[in-house]
This record gives C-alpha cells, structure tokens and sequence, in this order.
C-alpha cells in the first residue's frame, strides 16, 4: 500500500499525523519516529520525504497556518461577499448599523470556530512560539511572519468588500485598522481559551465592532440620508 502514495501523498499524510500528535500532546512530541510510527510507516519513509525534522515541522506550522486561516477568515465567505457586491447595480442596506451587522456575524463565526476547536489554536500558539524561536537558518524561522501577513492581506481585503458593500470608507487607514483588529481578535482568542467565557468574549467582540464602525464614515456624505 506504501507504493500507491506519491511523494505528494505522502507528505500530506505526514504532515496530517504530525497535526494529529500535536493536537493532541502538544508541538514537543512531534518527532520524525513518533510520526512514522501515526502514520504506520518507517523512518526512511519520512526522512525521503523531508531532509530533516526541521523541514517537517516547517511543513506542519505552514499547515496549522493554512488551516487557522481558512477556519478563522473564512476564504470562501469573502469571495461570495466580493461577487454579491460586483454582481448587483442596486446594493442591500448601507451605513454603519449594516456594517456593524456584517462585523458582528463574522467575528461571531469566528469564536464558534474557536469553541468547536480550541486544540486547533493551541497548535498555532505554539507554532508561533517555535517560529519566533526559530534560527534563521531553519525552515520554521518566517512562518510567524508569514502567518501576520496572509492574515493583513485578507483582513484588507474583507475590509474593502464590506466597505463596498455597506458604502462605508476608512479613507485609507484600513490597514492600521485591520492590523489593530487582528491584534484584539487574537488576544480575545487567547484569553478565551484560558477562562472559557463565552459571554466576555462575546462582549470584547461587541466592543471591537464598534471600534471599527466608529472609524468609518459614508462614501458620499448626505448619500444615506437620501435613500
């Protein structure tokens, strides 16, 4: 059965079972012969798909980042947000009670993504500690950076979508905006998973939503007034 993986396949195992161990005992029993032994395999099989335990942790954190992301920014709501948005000439409700709206619901979706999977957080908690404790010359070393990148670029970009959406401008301070909001998101999520409650981190959400509708201000003053 070993034969019928590509290397590709294989890696993607991998990488799932060294997730699988660390999810459930922690980043510091990831090791090259712990992982063999989850996915059923021998250490040679490992070592010819990653030069080292180095580039296998790499792999797994570059993993736990893809999967944080696509669980907490939600990829495919902001695609169906940007098409609603070129897709009609006559947009649905506009102005900062709409734009708090859509904030709420996106950042709820996110704490219920934490509590259905606060393991999966633990596991980027601690792949960030070990990229930041990375050496330089290690594949680990920029994934901590990587990660606060990719998180920007879509937080931009959501930010633009329900701008557009909502009629709604920060007059070009969006990334200080968003950059300060992922700060606030990743703090209420680490605070919740050390005191688990729901309410207060319900609250921190309410609050950071109208912190970013405060910012924002009409496209066009005196548009909504006349709708």
């Amino acid at each position: 059965m070993l034969s019928r993986l590509s290397i590709d396949q294989r890696r993607v195992q991998l990488i799932d079972c060294a997730l699988d161990l660390a999810q459930r005992t922690g980043m510091s029993s990831v090791t090259v012969r712990a992982v063999a032994e989850e996915a059923g395999v021998s250490l040679g099989i490992v070592h010819y798909c990653f030069d080292s335990k180095d580039a296998l942790m790499a792999a797994m954190i570059e993993r736990a980042v893809g999967d944080h992301l696509q669980a907490f920014l939600r990829v495919e709501s902001l695609d169906d947000l940007g098409a609603d948005v070129a897709a009609t000439e006559t947009p649905g409700p506009v102005g900062a009670d709409e734009l708090r709206a859509l904030l709420a619901g996106a950042l709820t979706s996110v704490l219920d993504v934490v509590q259905d999977s606060p393991e999966r957080w633990l596991v980027l908690i601690e792949s960030t500690v070990v990229s930041l404790r990375a050496p330089s010359t290690s594949g680990a070393y920029s994934t901590a950076a990587r990660q606060n990148d990719l998180a920007e670029d879509y937080g931009l970009r959501y930010l633009s979508a329900i701008g557009a959406r909502t009629a709604m401008t920060w007059d070009g301070s969006e990334r200080a905006v968003v950059r300060a909001a992922l700060q606030l998101i990743y703090g209420m999520i680490q605070w919740w998973l050390v005191d688990r409650d729901d309410d207060r981190a319900r609250t921190s959400i309410a609050l950071l939503c109208d912190w970013i509708t405060e910012r924002a201000t009409p496209v066009v003053p005196g548009a909504l007034s006349a709708r």
